[in-house]
């Protein structure tokens, strides 16, 4: 990757000549990418890589990239259509390998960028000296001695007057922080490469902590760690973005394990909260007993409901109630996402619990109707020694809170009989005096059966 600069100019030199040599690759390529950011200066920088290209007998490939300064962050797009274009170079011209020509200043500079704006230990970690097929040869050299090289070499650079343009961030880096670090502490960004270089090493040991912390938290065993290399294709968040957590599991974890997986976790589905703050405040709320949910930032929310945490974007809404639906006997009603239907039965037989119910018929004697909780209910679960309230029972049977108000109810007469698809009253129990039985189902209301006639919840029939 040779831009034309003393940094690119100078790897060139070096990689050119080494070339065919034992411990030297057995071939070299040059790619220039032209962004066309500045007008002729960037015609001129061209111009140059073809000439030292020439000088050496290297083969040049030159990507024409056009970038606008419309849209924000022109570096950020620049760097990723040169990025794109190297691997589709690499990948012609088969070679394995694709050198940068990243500096120990580059390095420094990329740490403080990236500690300023992210943390976490990627930050320190900065750029690999080998991260396949990337190589950055010159990456213990400083930007001093690249230069010093090219001047004794007699080889002309380019001096891209857009690294010193005060909006970019990296340039107050560039021109004050590095020389005011190495001012005050002589070596500062030679140390800085050294602790890149450890940093890199403890992550790579981190990471295999996290991957086997990922397999005992997940919820569900298929789901990828976020930016798990060993993963599926695609971005973290596509990996894991529907993943849920067990909060207990995570709560066994040691505590900087723990908050190194929940910031992964963050990273990899709600980029935005990835932050110090939302993670101790995610690690908070398992401490909470029972459901609850806090405000991450970045638009994002934690959620915790019956062991086991999530993330959620927006504000949460409690799903509405619809208007009550009456039911007839023989008879259905549709309500919300679900239909009941109420028919006379022969005889009791085992129910499957999750779609039907059998009741004593007399239980339904009277007005009934399909709705959703209401303040005050209570009922008697089947076999319970009293009444309790509907909200206390709807928490044992683990509904979300989101979810209670449109919980349907099978109702008569305002008592509570059926809680569909999970509990029957005690008064709708069946014995030997029972004067009739009726069958009650339910099932979603977009497989609505064909047969019996339908009430709709809005009032209509």
């Amino acid at each position: 990757m040779v831009s034309g600069g003393q940094d690119s100019l100078a790897l060139l030199d070096v990689i050119s000549a080494m070339a065919g040599r034992s411990g030297g690759p057995a071939a070299v390529r040059a790619l220039h990418v032209n962004h066309h950011l500045r007008g002729a200066a960037s015609d001129d920088d061209e111009a140059l890589v073809v000439r030292c290209c020439g000088e050496r007998g290297v083969s040049l490939t030159v990507a024409h990239r056009p970038i606008t300064k419309a849209g924000g962050n022109v570096q950020e797009r620049a760097r990723e259509a040169r990025r794109a274009a190297a691997l589709e170079a690499a990948t012609a011209h088969h070679c394995d390998r694709i050198a940068l020509g990243h500096t120990a200043d580059d390095q420094a500079e990329t740490m403080l960028y990236r500690l300023g704006r992210y943390g976490g230990l990627a930050a320190f970690r900065g750029m690999l000296a080998c991260d396949p097929p990337w190589v950055r040869p010159l990456l213990e050299c400083r930007r001093a001695e690249t230069e010093e090289y090219c001047r004794a070499a007699g080889i002309e650079f380019a001096c891209d007057r857009g690294n010193a343009y005060p909006g970019y961030a990296r340039t107050p880096l560039r021109e004050e922080v590095l020389p005011a670090w190495e001012a005050a502490l002589p070596g500062a960004v030679e140390a800085a490469a050294r602790a890149a270089e450890v940093a890199a090493e403890l992550e790579r040991f981190v990471e295999g902590a996290l991957a086997e912390a990922w397999r005992r938290v997940a919820v569900s065993p298929e789901a990828a760690a976020p930016d798990d290399p060993g993963a599926a294709s695609g971005s973290g968040s596509d990996r894991a973005a529907a993943a849920a957590l067990d909060v207990r599991a995570v709560l066994a974890l040691d505590p900087a394990v723990r908050r190194l997986l929940l910031h992964r976790w963050l990273e990899g589905c709600a980029r935005p909260a990835a932050a110090r703050a939302s993670v101790l405040a995610l690690e908070s709320l398992l401490l909470i007993p029972g459901s609850a949910e806090r405000d991450l930032g970045g638009g994002w929310r934690g959620v915790k409901e019956y062991g086991v945490v999530s993330l959620e974007a927006g504000r949460r809404r409690a799903q509405a109630a619809p208007e009550p639906a009456g039911l007839s006997i023989p008879g259905r009603a549709v309500w919300g996402e679900v239909w009941v239907e109420a028919a006379p039965a022969d005889r009791f037989k085992a129910p499957d619990v999750a779609r039907e119910a059998f009741v004593e018929a007399r239980s339904l004697a009277g007005a009934v109707e399909v709705r959703g909780p209401r303040p005050g209910d209570r009922m008697r679960p089947l076999g319970a020694p009293g009444t309790r309230k509907l909200q206390d029972i709807l928490v044992d049977l683990k509904v979300p809170a989101a979810r209670r108000a449109a919980a349907p109810l099978v109702v008569c007469d305002g008592r509570v009989i059926w809680v569909c698809g999970s509990l029957v009253a005690e008064e709708g129990r069946i014995t030997r005096e029972a004067t009739g039985v009726v069958r009650l189902t339910m099932g979603p209301a977009e497989q609505l059966p064909e047969g019996t006639g339908t009430r709709k919840g809005d009032g209509h029939s």
